[in-house]
């Protein structure tokens, strides 16, 4: 009479045994689910993260292109008196604006102005009244402050190119976005070596973790 055995080394019919360290799922203790649902929970998150985090991006142009335009109604002479009430130097407007302080001036006596300058005065305008939501008090003053010590990059460097976003995520820190060290990576990766001043250095602490320090000084 034929063999009626499982064994996986004889007899008619045959099973594979357990692989040793495969167990099902059931078998697995609970621990190990918890690890496995937590790995999926922080994926989860984190795509959620960055999704939120664009669509907060989004929404913060689409408020500036509002105001903007909003802004845009104001006496161009007006406008300008406003921002220099607000403590911006001449020059400062001029570079952001991308004209000469000549032009500037100009315009605050009242000269003709085209239609796209006039636009990037409301702008600046809007971006001021967006710092002052996010509770950033003299403005002027904050956007000539450094992203942080040793880096030549301020606030009003990244509106003369232009990065107005970027300074609208700076002033969002207390929502757990636009440190530094994103706006940093984002303007310049290499910026730990392209924006930092020579009088300081780039180090790697403990933890493996690059910070800057000034030169000289020793790790303890």
């Amino acid at each position: 009479m034929p063999s009626n055995k499982t064994s996986a080394t004889g007899g008619t019919h045959y099973r594979l045994a357990d692989i040793p360290g495969t167990s099902s799922t059931k078998d697995a203790p609970p621990t190990r689910k918890l690890v496995d649902e937590t790995d999926v929970l922080m994926r989860e998150s984190a795509d959620l993260h960055d999704s939120v985090h664009d669509n907060r991006r989004d929404a913060l142009v689409l408020d500036l292109e509002h105001r903007t335009r909003e802004r845009a109604k104001d006496a161009p002479r007006e406008a300008l008196e406003e921002l220099a009430d607000h403590g911006f130097a001449w020059r400062d407007l001029a570079r952001i604006l991308g004209v000469s302080v000549p032009a500037v001036n100009k315009w605050r006596k009242g000269d003709g102005i085209t239609g796209h300058n006039r636009l990037r005065i409301a702008k600046l305008l809007a971006v001021v009244d967006m710092l002052e939501t996010q509770m950033v008090s003299e403005p002027a003053s904050w956007l000539e402050i450094p992203l942080r010590q040793g880096v030549s990059l301020t606030a009003i460097d990244l509106l003369a190119e232009g990065r107005y976003d970027l300074v609208l995520e700076l002033a969002g820190t207390n929502t757990g976005v636009g440190t530094p060290e994103t706006v940093l990576d984002e303007y310049d990766a290499s910026w730990r070596t392209n924006l930092v001043h020579d009088e300081f250095e780039v180090f790697v602490d403990y933890e493996g973790v690059a910070g800057i320090r000034p030169r000289g000084t020793t790790r303890e």
